[in-house]
């Protein structure tokens, strides 16, 4: 039995009023606001902002507009000389120098060879243009191969030509599928985002992606060499910076507009090293397929799909952001070896300034004193600041993924589905945790949900979310015990993987799938390559399939020696007990 949005929503309106926390649908934080009445605010603000009740031509209409938008924006981009005063011009001389240096590693290019790419290429989980599957093995081995630029196979082929194996896979693929095709635009798709707008991707050809995701590792090594960033942990750092900034109000936390639509082709021909923007622009799709629009040529870089896009942006900005902190005479590459003191404000006095600015893609922290000079200068090159999600001022500060105020996390629950049982627990889960951390009384929310699922599967709290009701050791009592390990036993809703299955001879795929040809070397090159595991392969599919098992708990309330990574670093267990007991006893 499944719940109306509206009626949770008024559920939780009556939970927060109850207990006199009012919330405006503004959305603002006054400066004055308790801890607690900012929390309730942020659950308020987040509650339904993601829910996702089906795509409509609507709202991929929407979304298609803003994609058309943009590129129309990259297209007609030049440099604004009017707007260009003295302190622009030596920030943007800067940003050019330092993306110079980011390029030519003790005076040599970073990359001057496809081989350098072809040694790192890779595939992600996602779709490319005519793939029988999304895997290692079904792009490369039993697929049609495309490619935008038929040069690219031909570095391709001579690669793996010393790589016997690999080069016989590829002769076997041809044999089955033919030569590769050369497909000049990606396909542009959408997916589901929220009520009002979808997303869009853009699926590339196969080749390119290869190409695209090998260049992009080479980028993120650069990055830590060059800016000390590391994509895999820069989210934690950029969190405890955001906490940090809403203590002190001297770091100022940024959020982009479509910032990877926005980087234009014009302007980094007029920003970057010529060698740097060549190698971008060979492994790109230079147009992008429109359903009932035919081809229309793309004036960005890159788009959401291409593999490249991500640390290409983090390097844009990581070079926006140093170049301002050095013209306000702050070293951004400071590190602990050549330690520098700045003061930021009388309550949070020191720091190296390497620990003053982060960059994770379009999230950007920096120094208050820089925001203005990183605003001006990103405007400069096209790029929007999302005045919605970015904060230089007063207590609250939000940044990849957490919100906090006055150092208190207050980041609310977004709910995204309400259809299934297990998105319903994920939300039961969630807003638990949140009671437990804020203090709030959710008690009429949560039990509304409970009535919509079995009560039966309760789970330990270091379950997945979506597994069943999370509940402490005393709501556990009355579960059976397995008789060898005198353990808990439970029943959980798990998902169910959907794999690929390598036989002798031949191949089974999951129900509905396209079938595979059979390809011994490029089963034996998968296998080295790591993508397949115990004779199979995972693949992803949507949406995800889940089954009830009978687990076992050797401990359920187990101390929790969670990392800093953990969404329930620092809770209050004993009053998580409480909650759960209060909920539980009453639905």
């Amino acid at each position: 039995m499944a719940i109306e949005p509206v009626d949770l929503t008024q559920c939780l309106m009556e939970d927060l009023v109850e207990q006199k926390l009012y919330v405006s649908d503004d959305g603002e934080f006054a400066p004055d606001f308790s801890i607690k009445q900012a929390a309730a605010q942020s659950l308020w603000n987040s509650f339904l902002k993601k829910l996702r009740t089906g795509r409509t031509t609507d709202t991929d209409l929407a979304a298609l507009n803003k994609f058309l938008a943009c590129n129309q924006a990259c297209e007609t981009w030049i440099p604004d000389m009017s707007a260009m005063d003295v302190k622009l011009e030596v920030i943007l001389g800067t940003v050019r120098q330092y993306l110079d240096d980011f390029w030519h590693r003790e005076g040599y290019a970073l990359v001057d060879h496809d081989y350098d790419i072809l040694a790192r290429g890779a595939f992600g989980p996602g779709v490319s243009i005519e793939c029988r599957g999304n895997d290692f093995y079904s792009k490369l081995f039993s697929s049609p191969l495309t490619v935008s630029d038929p040069s690219l196979y031909e570095w391709y082929r001579r690669y793996i030509w010393n790589l016997p194996e690999w080069s016989i896979a590829e002769q076997i693929r041809a044999l089955d599928f033919g030569e590769p095709k050369v497909v000049e635009s990606s396909r542009l798709s959408f997916v589901p985002k929220n009520d009002e707008i979808s997303r869009c991707i853009c699926i590339e050809p196969t080749l390119n992606v290869f190409f695209q995701l090998g260049f992009g590792r080479i980028l993120e090594d650069r990055l830590y060499e060059r800016f000390g960033i590391s994509l895999s942990s820069q989210p934690f750092k950029n969190r405890a910076l955001a906490r940090l900034g809403s203590i002190t109000d001297g770091l100022a936390t940024l959020d982009l507009s479509s910032a990877s639509d926005s980087i234009s082709c014009n302007m980094l021909r007029w920003l970057l090293p010529p060698s740097f923007y060549a190698r971008l622009a060979r492994y790109r799709s230079r147009a992008v397929d429109v359903k009932g629009r035919g081809s229309v040529e793309l004036h960005m870089i890159s788009t959401m799909g291409n593999g490249y896009t991500f640390p290409l942006q983090t390097i844009l900005f990581s070079a926006v952001v140093t170049a301002c902190m050095s013209f306000r005479g702050i070293n951004p590459l400071a590190t602990s070896s050549s330690f520098k003191r700045f003061r930021i404000d009388e309550r949070w006095r020191f720091a190296s300034a390497s620990d003053l600015w982060s960059v994770f893609g379009d999230d950007i922290i920096c120094p208050v004193a820089c925001a203005t000079d990183v605003v001006r200068t990103l405007a400069f090159l096209g790029f929007k600041v999302n005045r919605d999600k970015s904060f230089v001022k007063g207590p609250f500060r939000e940044s990849c993924g957490s919100d906090f105020f006055n150092g208190s996390d207050i980041r609310g629950v977004y709910v995204k589905t309400l259809n299934t049982p297990e998105a319903r627990y994920s939300v039961i889960n969630l807003l638990a945790r949140f009671s437990t951390k804020t203090g709030i009384d959710l008690s009429r929310t949560i039990r509304a949900l409970i009535n919509t699922v079995d009560k039966r599967l309760i789970v330990p709290p270091w379950e997945d979310f979506s597994s069943g009701i999370h509940v402490p050791e005393s709501l556990s009592r009355n579960l059976p015990l397995d008789q060898d390990t005198r353990s808990r036993v439970y029943l959980a809703r798990v998902a169910s993987p959907q794999v690929i299955r390598f036989r002798d001879g031949y191949i089974v795929v999951p129900r509905g799938s396209k079938s595979l040809a059979y390809n011994p070397p490029g089963l034996l090159v998968s296998l080295l390559q790591g993508s397949i595991k115990s004779g199979s392969s995972g693949v992803r599919y949507d949406p995800v399939r889940y089954r009830t098992k009978r687990r076992v708990a050797p401990s359920w309330d187990v101390a929790f020696l969670s990392g800093h990574e953990s969404q329930d670093y620092g809770l209050d267990w004993g009053r998580f007990q409480t909650v759960l007991e209060q909920v539980m006893e009453t639905s």
